[in-house]
């Protein structure tokens, strides 16, 4: 078995070659230092992600829900599996999976998000046409009982004929 290496230069190599985006941000709401993956993502430098809050990057939606989440991870509650959107340099979004802890000492937050966006894409994909399924099941249930109803009066008036015509005949023999 190897033993277990952990010098400080191989974890520096583990946060630089990670495909995850994976950032380092003070209690203040500025990033500290990102990986390459967060400035491949997001489109940004990394002077331009450090020069702003993270907050500004947040798609305008997602500020309020993020800003909540955020205050609960400052009190020592672990992030995990947070999903928000952020605005790229383009102004495309992209929706992230977050894994988030606080580290009170260093009073920093240390994160690792995956990009969803493709997952978020395909479910709002079957969403839609789960909605247009529904849709056009409530139409022909709709249409269904007005053919019905239909039916049953054609049915009912064409009886009731029929059985004053047999009268008729009965009376008349």
């Amino acid at each position: 078995m190897f033993p277990l290496k952990t010098t400080e230069f191989e974890m520096f190599d583990l946060f630089e070659l990670t495909p995850d985006l994976v950032c380092i941000a003070g209690r203040d709401g500025f990033l500290k230092k990102v990986n390459p993956a967060v400035t491949q993502k997001l489109g940004y430098s990394a002077e331009e992600l450090y020069a702003r809050p993270v907050s500004s990057f947040i798609y305008p939606g997602d500020r309020d829900i993020t800003g909540q989440v955020r205050s609960k991870l400052l009190h020592g509650e672990a992030l995990i599996n947070f999903q928000n959107r952020y605005v790229r340099k383009d102004g495309s979004l992209v929706w992230l999976e977050w894994t988030s802890i606080y580290i009170a000492d260093k009073e920093i937050v240390f994160a690792i998000a995956k990009d969803i966006t493709q997952r978020k894409l395909q479910e709002k994909e079957i969403e839609d046409k789960y909605k247009k399924f529904k849709s056009l099941a409530t139409h022909f249930k709709k249409s269904i009982e007005e053919d019905r109803k239909f039916f049953a009066v054609e049915l009912h008036e064409e009886l009731a004929q029929l059985a004053t015509v047999v009268k008729m005949d009965i009376q008349w023999l």
